[in-house]
């Protein structure tokens, strides 16, 4: 009979992991019930190796590929040889299988690491692998899986740059394991392992440096066990009597500084950050002049201590209310805070924060923009408004990822020579440079490749009126859709009253986070002038056109359709490619507004949708493209 517990120990000794005996427990089981497995969590945590561990224990072959945009659906599946098919034709002498195909045939574990890093096209491949464990290979026929067959895969959370949802038809092929930060004691013994250096001091120094940097308020992340092990690799080396403090924060800057992002724009230079954090652990652990020589000798961290404390704080949970109630408690405060007039305004900047990260953690989403949305006329000191900013930007961003899908690419078709994964070969071209030739050679064949179409965006956005509150928030979740759905293409986001402010440049590599940041504070209110911001819109459009060569204009006005300045806009409307109109409720409660929509809409063949309720605004931007 199999013992579960004796093969985590195995595993464990084998590989030389340390801690993560649940998530390993969790991945063997589901290796083993054949459910295909997705494990998300941080970079730097260990994802790749608790797969590759549990790959290998079972005796199975791994294939590895590692999550990119650019890979496509042939690099996953494999190609057809074009020498080769020139000569035999298409047949399975002629056929390059990748590792997707490799490991159907063999009965191995395909391992696909930064999974929503891959284009929805190249993603969508797996699903009839995973699923009827098969797939078809064009002019060869249906390949089957041999028993054993298996798909692991990581993700970063969808709030890293360069990530995009999962459909979820293909979430729903997975079994998921989520993966966090080990514990301090964990982390100090990783470090040790990786440098091989027992120095205890050192070894706690670094750990505790880099966790710093993960509750960082100005970090949009902190550091992985990467930045520890190579502050200690830095140390070991210089390790002297001129090691000071001042020469400890000089190595840990240098092996932190790439592994930490700041949220946005600061006063501070990311080194000072860090530095600052270096000094407050020295202090913190009460270090003298030189570092190996710390006044109190007692500051390490003893486990049997760490032990007491933790079973305290267990202790504690135990005694304390239940889950259920705990829930409960936080829903009545919500809804206190939400429906109660005056309520919000009595609670503490900390009470206030507290309520929300509560509420947050138990997933009330739209609540929490509801509070954000009353506090909007509420002076909170700095460190606690930035702190629910960030939130509130977090909860944009995983809602406009869930709503925002994937937008179907035009494409054109373009001649180029052989590359792996081209399949279209121009046979007239091809044979014409093969005449009087013995000897093929992939310089002579001509393929046909398929280069996307990009078009030029422009998002404008009606911030007067009525945009208060909560439609601020909705209006983020709006742009950050598009901004999402548009994210391979020039992009501009422009918000007006009686003048327009570019919030986003066409070309402007801003994170995304940032541009969600802007949209939240912008200054509602005001006068409407529709025709500056449409031309405003056509500007970005043709800085576009002229560095980038895009093949359509198209623009997307979100208003509710009332101009009290500046001229009738209808005839700037016929500029664009097409613009496409979404009317947020009736301008002054006048007809003539909603004539004007549809005008506007009607010069350019474009989209035309009237929303009486402004919740439903993010759903139907996605909707119109």
């Amino acid at each position: 009979m199999f013992n579960l517990e004796e093969a985590i120990k195995k595993i464990k000794r084998k590989y030389r992991i340390i801690g993560r005996e649940e998530e390993l427990k969790n991945i063997l089981n589901a290796a083993l019930s054949n459910k295909h497995v997705l494990l998300e969590g941080p970079v730097g945590i260990g994802k790749t190796t608790l797969a590759a561990a549990v790959a290998n224990f079972l005796g199975r072959k791994i294939y590895r590929v590692d999550g990119d945009e650019r890979y496509t659906e042939h690099k996953l599946t494999g190609w057809f040889d074009p020498p080769i098919v020139l000569s035999k034709g298409y047949s399975w002498k002629s056929f390059i299988p990748g590792p997707l195909t490799q490991a159907m045939i063999e009965g191995g574990v395909l391992f696909i690491n930064e999974l929503n890093r891959m284009p929805e096209g190249t993603q969508n491949v797996l699903l009839p692998a995973m699923d009827e464990k098969q797939i078809i290979i064009p002019k060869i026929g249906v390949i089957k899986a041999k028993e054993g067959f298996l798909v692991i895969a990581t993700q970063n959370p969808q709030e890293y740059v360069g990530t995009s949802r999962l459909s979820e038809a293909l979430r729903d092929r997975f079994v998921w394991i989520g993966l966090s930060y080990q514990s301090e004691e964990e982390e100090i013994d990783i470090v040790r392992k990786e440098t091989g250096f027992e120095d205890r001091k050192v070894l706690t120094l670094a750990v505790k440096i880099m966790r710093k940097t993960r509750v960082h308020p100005e970090f949009r992340h902190g550091a992985s066990i990467r930045g520890a092990v190579d502050f200690v690799e830095l140390v070991k080396n210089r390790r002297n009597p001129d090691l000071n403090p001042e020469l400890i924060v000089n190595l840990a800057v240098s092996a932190m500084y790439t592994k930490v992002a700041l949220i946005g724009k600061t006063e501070k230079k990311l080194s000072e950050i860090i530095k600052e954090i270096v000094y407050s652990v020295l202090k913190e652990l009460n270090w003298g002049s030189n570092p190996f020589t710390p006044k109190n000798e007692n500051w390490g961290v003893n486990s049997n201590k760490l032990k007491q404390g933790q079973n305290i704080v267990e202790n504690r949970k135990k005694q304390g209310v239940s889950f259920r109630e705990r829930n409960t408690k936080i829903i009545e405060a919500v809804k206190e805070a939400i429906e109660k007039p005056g309520f919000i305004e009595k609670l503490s900047d900390d009470e206030v924060l507290n309520l929300v990260l509560k509420a947050e953690k138990e997933g009330y989403e739209w609540p929490v923009i509801k509070i954000y949305s009353l506090l909007s006329e509420r002076a909170l000191d700095a460190v606690t408004k930035r702190k629910i900013e960030d939130l509130i930007i977090k909860m944009v961003l995983e809602i406009a990822h869930r709503i925002a899908g994937k937008r179907i690419r035009r494409v054109r078709k373009e001649r180029s020579e052989f590359v792996p994964g081209l399949e279209e070969i121009d046979e007239d071209l091809t044979f014409e440079n093969l005449i009087g030739k013995k000897v093929i050679d992939y310089q002579d064949i001509v393929c046909m490749q398929k280069i996307p179409r990009k078009v030029g965006v422009a998002v404008m956005l009606d911030t007067s009126n009525s945009m208060q509150r909560e439609k601020i928030v909705l209006t983020a979740i709006a742009a950050a859709t598009l901004l999402i759905k548009f994210k391979d293409d020039y992009c501009s986001v422009i918000s007006f009253k009686d003048k327009p402010e570019v919030v986003k440049s066409v070309f402007e590599q801003e994170e995304l986070t940032e541009v969600i940041r802007k949209i939240l504070n912008l200054k509602t209110g005001g006068l409407t002038n529709i025709e500056t911001a449409l031309k405003k819109g056509l500007d970005e459009l043709d800085e576009a056109n002229i560095r980038a060569d895009i093949s359509e204009k198209l623009g997307i006005l979100i208003t509710d359709g009332w101009v009290t300045r500046g001229e009738d806009p209808r005839h700037v409307a016929k500029k664009f490619d097409k613009l496409n109109v979404v009317q947020v409720g009736i301008g002054g409660g006048r007809k003539e507004s909603v004539d004007l929509c549809k005008d506007l809409s009607k010069a350019t063949n474009g989209n035309y949708t009237f929303l009486d309720n402004f919740n439903e605004l993010p759903y139907k931007v996605a909707e119109i493209i």
